[in-house]
């Protein structure tokens, strides 16, 4: 499996992963507008070639914030979320970000748990904050940079 940069070419690709993923999914416009956005970090993560998940990151120093992590239902379980999580931190760090944020439904124990592992913490919460169904998000934090600004 190889991460990298999300180019042009893969948005139908990240597209139809976008319609089986996510319950409320985004469309070709708006992914295509998040991937040329200044400040923007995206991802895809490939494997034989094929696409099989992405992510969408905003910068706006000295913070980040995860806003899409998607796989493609046939391919979960394989590390691909926490590959392309990995790599997107660790690249963040290097920039120069020092924490990253990301919401996510409270009901979502999978994505909760990808988090937890990738040493995110919850920092509070936002009632209702999700609809179709109405739940609770979760913010949740990690910290980039240790205390003496290298990578953490």
């Amino acid at each position: 499996m190889r991460v990298r940069d999300l180019e042009i070419d893969d948005l139908p690709a990240v597209f139809a992963i976008e319609q089986q993923a996510m319950a409320h999914p985004w469309n070709e416009a708006q992914l295509r507008e998040e991937q040329a956005m200044v400040g923007g970090v995206s991802l895809v993560a490939e494997t034989d070639r094929q696409i099989c998940g992405f992510a969408f990151f905003r910068t706006c120093a000295p913070e980040s914030e995860l806003l899409r992590l998607a796989v493609a239902p046939d391919r979960r379980g394989q590390g691909i979320g926490s590959a392309l999580l990995d790599h997107a931190l660790r690249a963040l760090a290097e920039q120069g970000y020092a924490t990253c944020f990301l919401e996510v439904r409270s009901s979502n124990t999978a994505a909760r748990r990808l988090y937890a592992k990738a040493g995110f913490i919850q920092i509070g919460a936002r009632k209702k904050y999700y609809s179709q169904p109405v739940e609770d998000g979760l913010l949740l934090c990690r910290t980039l940079t240790n205390q003496n600004g290298g990578i953490s």
